[in-house]
């Protein structure tokens, strides 16, 4: 079978190579998965260059979700059958043809999910749900919300919409704001021309937000904070910018502010098994029937990973670039 693979840690383009691996089986309690679809996250290319929290063991398959067609059973596994559309949820290394997942962390897929909408259900989906249920908002209130021009920023939008929640999307580029407008956010501010905290509070009012998300980091991240008002929290989810976050500490002491990270790795270990299984099918229904959708940009064969990983990197893209084959 045909994998992505990288001996060592360093850029995608210098360190990627299609290799040749016997085709894996599936032993008791397991799936033999032949993937049709697999989603390029930032996490998949801050491991190939040695960034991530949690790196693999080298040599190593990159990416962390897909979808595919059950092309084994193994002994003991009952509810599955060849042919059968899954997606394995804490699979690792889906860059490749097939892959072994327990059947315990399968999912099935509905026949109304095309594969390159199911391939992206664990990362971006999961997190937006995830977040928006740890924030506790209510109806009517703001969430403010960097990278929104991101397939994540995207799906925060619709599903916000679904809980009757507005949301303030921050982009940087001044091209991007009627798009999200399109989308249906319900305010934007452009940091190409504009000021993140004044606009907070002209949008939101003098009390400021109640809750932010932010994946950028940086001055971004901490002008996000102050706009925080009273007892405010603000999740981090990511570091584009790859700088840390200053933090006005005067302003958490006297607002009360709270800032603190979310990993979804973290929280597959950590959230009890029914609340896991209660936000997989929130979300799945909601992607079945196209309430919550992930946008795609580009397909790519997985021989041609290196354009795919430069595409996937490329500035003001509208959707996931994925590899398929």
């Amino acid at each position: 079978m045909r994998s992505i693979r990288f001996k060592t840690f360093g850029e995608p383009k210098e360190v990627l190579r299609v290799e040749e691996l016997p085709t894996p089986t599936a032993g008791a309690g397991e799936l033999l998965v032949r993937l049709a679809a697999r989603a390029i996250n930032p996490s998949d290319l801050l491991s190939i260059r040695g960034l991530y929290g949690q790196l693999p063991a080298l040599p190593a398959t990159p990416g962390l979700e897909g979808t595919g067609r059950v092309e084994a059973v193994g002994e003991g596994v009952s509810g599955f059958q060849t042919g059968q559309r899954v997606i394995p949820l804490g699979a690792a290394g889906t860059w490749q043809e097939y892959l072994v997942v327990p059947a315990a962390q399968a999912i099935p897929v509905p026949d109304v999910m095309p594969d390159n909408i199911a391939a992206q259900f664990v990362v971006n989906p999961l997190t937006a749900w995830i977040m928006l249920d740890e924030l506790n908002l209510q109806p009517g209130e703001w969430v403010l919300q960097t990278a929104a021009g991101s397939t994540l920023g995207r799906l925060v939008i619709q599903l916000a919409k679904l809980r009757g929640l507005k949301t303030l999307n921050v982009v940087r580029r001044r091209a991007q704001v009627e798009e999200i407008f399109e989308l249906g956010g319900d305010a934007v501010i452009c940091t190409e021309d504009e000021d993140i905290v004044t606009r907070t509070y002209e949008i939101a009012g003098p009390n400021g937000v109640r809750a932010a998300i932010d994946a950028v980091g940086g001055d971004t991240g901490g002008a996000v904070v102050q706009s925080l008002g009273r007892n405010g929290v603000m999740l981090v989810y990511g570091l584009l910018s790859l700088e840390n976050i200053p933090l006005n500490s005067g302003l958490m002491i006297f607002k009360g502010t709270t800032v603190r990270g979310f990993w979804l790795t973290d929280w597959f270990r950590s959230a009890p098994p029914e609340k896991q299984a209660a936000v997989f099918a929130g979300a799945m229904k909601a992607m079945a029937t196209g309430q919550l959708t992930p946008p795609v940009e580009a397909e790519y064969d997985l021989a041609d990973v290196s354009a795919a990983v430069q595409h996937a990197e490329t500035p003001g893209r509208s959707g996931k670039v994925l590899l398929v084959g």
